[in-house]
């Protein structure tokens, strides 16, 4: 089966765009709603967000043969982070992914599947090595255990690869940088690259990710010690995809390069208690082969610190 980009790319985002994210609770929010901030969690502070995902994809004109289609996937995980020392903090993600419209056409027949299920847990950590005039730097890494659904069959009962499934089977590496600076009282800039190195499962491995996001933030309500404080947020993200590898080959119809540009809002309620919302929109889409595109994709979320 030749699997689309985007049944992939929504599984990437389970493990990169929402993995180091548990972070982005109130008072390490970072600016963006993909870009990592460098900020860490005092000793001691928990943090956990509650993050729901919709992303719309394009068609290719119809059911076209040995291509891997899907119209819309949702994906809302659940972000734990702790602070457990001075500039050093640990994260938990696990989520559920959903899909709509999962088909390809076989020798003429429409051939479907329900990806529905768990995703894998990834276990993150943050190390915050400088603070000063310059801004905040930090070190990201991450392990992904396989502990998510990845064992599926079709209609015609052939099991379905990992490209498509909430969980891959396979244990996967993240590692990265962050940096943090505020460029005045009321505006921030984050930036942030990752790289995730990815493990084989099933005789199919994914290819491995880099992420490069930059994000601006600009308080426009409220002030450091008043609530409501309401942030405009304008972000751009670039994302590229290796092609994946089955029993050793190049799949051809998978990898490619997608810039994001988003804007959203975000707003503190309370010093403990935020939401935020955005929408990410490509505008340059450069994909291997046939693939769906992406149309949009709508990120929101709650974060509680405590």
């Amino acid at each position: 089966m030749k699997h689309s980009l985007f049944s992939l790319s929504i599984i990437a985002t389970i493990f990169t765009a929402t993995t180091a994210r548990a972070d982005h609770g109130p008072g390490t929010s970072g600016s963006g709603f993909t870009t990592l901030t460098a900020e860490t969690l005092k000793p001691g502070q928990f943090s956990s967000s509650f993050q729901f995902d919709w992303t719309e994809f394009d068609g290719l004109g119809g059911d076209i043969e040995g291509v891997d289609l899907l119209d819309r996937s949702f994906l809302t995980t659940l972000n734990i982070a702790y602070g457990v020392a001075e500039n050093f903090q640990l994260g938990l993600t696990y989520g559920y992914y959903a899909a709509e419209g999962n088909r390809e056409l076989e020798g003429g027949d429409i051939v479907t599947f329900d990806p529905d299920g768990f995703t894998d847990l990834w276990l993150t950590g943050k190390y915050r090595f400088y603070q000063g005039p310059a801004g905040q730097l930090a070190l990201i890494g991450g392990v992904k255990a396989p502990t998510g659904d990845s064992s599926l069959t079709n209609t015609e009962g052939e099991r379905v690869e990992p490209s498509a499934t909430a969980g891959t089977g396979a244990w996967d590496g993240l590692a990265g940088l962050a940096y943090t600076v505020p460029l005045s009282a009321a505006l921030t800039l984050d930036a942030s690259a990752l790289y995730t190195f990815r493990g084989e499962r099933y005789d199919y491995r994914l290819g491995d990710r880099l992420d490069l996001g930059t994000s601006l933030a600009w308080r426009v309500c409220g002030d450091a010690k008043t609530f409501p404080q309401v942030s405009l947020v304008a972000e751009a993200t670039l994302r590229h995809i290796a092609k994946s590898e089955e029993e050793g080959e190049k799949d051809a119809n998978t990898g490619g390069t997608v810039l994001f540009l988003s804007p959203g809002v975000k707003v503190s309620f309370t010093e403990k208690i935020a939401g935020s919302i955005g929408i990410q929109l490509p505008v340059l889409q450069d994909l291997n082969g046939r693939q769906v595109e992406t149309q949009f994709r709508l990120i929101t979320g709650v974060s509680i610190a405590f």
